[in-house]
């Protein structure tokens, strides 16, 4: 047992060992020292044979039940750990004292182990542990911070490695999209870019050079494959080994902002239009192209119960026949077989979409055309790719004229704004309609009157308040000889005979206050005198 103790206290690793000796007797006083044992005692003058070990070794005080144990053989080891020291080099040191009973001698053997830089090393073991772990709990609390930063963000955030393998997602990500955070770990970027593939190879370019873009408007697309512009800002996250940087995609959606932005584009080009056009037949085709090119639209129809908008339309519109009358399309679509359809069908107000924005007088917004219900033309939207369509009547008070319908190859959420400025717009065409049609039968009827005029045996003259000549008659020009150019240049005072001139200045004057006149007595003079 005693062996086994010894290896205990000699064999262990790593450090080089430093054992100084004491030997006391049943008194516990020094009969045996090693020579430099004085330098491990807190008074190393009291380190001297005969002398009590407790006056040089205080921490043995107290012990005295314990160190007649180990005379005994009732106990064969006892251990003090870490006992510190002041060195005359004013360091410390630390000590271990192991102390062991020889019965046969009855004297006690006490080792001092110098184990101060095993200490040392464990302190700045601990210490650097106790660091870590503050660096960890700092880490730690640094991660949930910006997770906490990143989960609350309103942009969307999106992590992918350079080859565009998604990473991480934060929760406006997995909102605006419409995916779980599960559905877009570790699947392409792509799924959400709609065909923005010079796009993605700019940013696996920029990546390369680590550069970074901001603001670069993006076409992306949610679960249900309804399209939003995205304003992305990308960086790269450059690691240590070259190849394995990570991207991060930071994306606000700006939807909202360029659909105000079309709106005001399309509402503008519109006035511009209508105040620009002469007739209805050369408006209309720029205000179907005008709309779906600003709102990015892909095809739009005029129908109307009548041969052309701005003909007569039925009183009875109950029982109206709403026939296709105007089509224009995107390059970008073909829809040859959907137009084709379009010319032949008909329909009666409250079926299909024409029909029940006709009865309802109102706008209509439909997400999915190709889901509607409409028989006659669902199929045909279905080959063509169109999907959302609205459409708007065209309507002067409570008298509709026609309506306008458009549709689209995406899948459009209602957009409540789109339809109230079509509504205006609606009303802004029926407007332009009824004054071009008002300003034709003034124009028919002022023709109806000058060939009348033109066509009068009498001579019938009109000047302005200077008795500057606005129109002559034919009978006019043949009686008095002179040409449309000089009558342009003349005054009617100018061929008054100078006898009748003071009297019909008077009488013009008279007429100028408001006075009825009958008839005027006056000489003329023609060209020829």
């Amino acid at each position: 047992m005693k062996d086994q103790v010894l290896d205990r206290i000699f064999n262990k690793p790593s450090f080089l060992l430093k054992f100084e000796r004491l030997e006391l007797d049943e008194n516990f006083c020094i009969i045996d020292t090693s020579e430099q044992v004085q330098r491990f005692a807190e008074h190393p003058e009291d380190v001297i044979r005969g002398k009590d070990v407790r006056l040089s070794f205080p921490e043995l005080r107290g012990l005295e039940n314990i160190l007649k144990s180990l005379l005994q053989g009732e106990q064969e080891l006892f251990e003090l750990q870490a006992i510190e020291r002041y060195s005359e080099h004013n360091l410390y040191v630390y000590i271990d004292i192991y102390i062991i009973g020889e019965q046969q001698e009855n004297k006690l053997i006490v080792l001092i182990e110098d184990v101060t830089d095993r200490l040392v090393l464990k302190q700045k073991l601990a210490q650097q542990a106790n660091e870590t772990n503050l660096l960890s709990s700092a880490l730690i609390s640094c991660e949930n911070y910006m997770e906490q930063v990143i989960t609350s963000m309103a942009d969307a955030l999106l992590v992918t490695s350079n080859t565009g393998k998604i990473k991480k997602v934060n929760r406006a990500a997995q909102n605006l999209f419409g995916f779980r955070e599960e559905e877009l770990i570790d699947q392409p970027i792509s799924l959400i870019f709609d065909n923005n593939q010079i796009f993605i190879e700019a940013i696996y370019q920029h990546s390369y050079l680590k550069r970074n873009l901001q603001n670069i408007e993006v076409v992306c697309r949610t679960k249900t494959r309804e399209k939003l512009l995205i304003a992305f800002s990308c960086s790269v996250i450059t690691k240590k080994t070259e190849g394995l940087e990570d991207i991060v995609y930071i994306g606000r959606d700006i939807t909202a902002w360029q659909h105000r932005e079309q709106r005001t584009s399309a509402q503008y080009a519109i006035t511009r239009i209508l105040s620009e056009s002469q007739s209805v037949k050369q408006v209309i085709p720029q205000i179907l192209q005008s709309i779906c090119q600003n709102l990015g639209w892909d095809l739009a129809e005029l129908w109307t119960p009548s041969q052309y908008i701005g003909t007569s339309v039925p009183r009875d519109r109950l029982n109206a026949v709403l026939r296709c009358v105007e089509i224009w399309s995107s390059r970008l679509i073909s829809v040859r077989e959907f137009k084709a359809i379009t010319w032949q069908t008909t329909y009666t107000p409250g079926v299909g979409l024409p029909g029940r924005i006709w009865i309802r007088c109102l706008p209509l917004w439909i997400k999915d055309i190709t889901e509607d219900g409409d028989k006659r033309r669902s199929q045909a939207a279905t080959e063509a790719g169109l999907h959302a369509a609205f459409g708007f009547p065209i309507l002067d008070d409570s008298e509709i004229l026609g309506v306008m319908v458009f549709f689209s190859r995406d899948v459009q959420p209602k957009d409540k704004d789109l339809l109230q400025m079509m509504g205006s717009i609606g009303s802004q065409i029926a407007q332009f309609i009824k004054r071009k049609q008002v300003e034709n039968a003034l124009r028919e009827s002022e023709e109806r009157y000058r060939d009348l005029f033109e066509n009068a045996n009498d001579l019938i003259q009109a000047v302005n308040a200077y008795g500057r000549f606005l129109y002559v008659n034919r009978a006019w020009r043949e009686t008095l000889g002179y040409s449309e150019a000089e009558i342009a240049n003349m005054n009617i005072f100018d061929i008054i005979h100078p006898e009748f001139k003071q009297y019909c200045l008077q009488r013009f004057y008279r007429v100028l206050s408001g006075e009825k006149l009958g008839q005027v007595t006056a000489t003329f003079v023609t060209k020829a005198g």
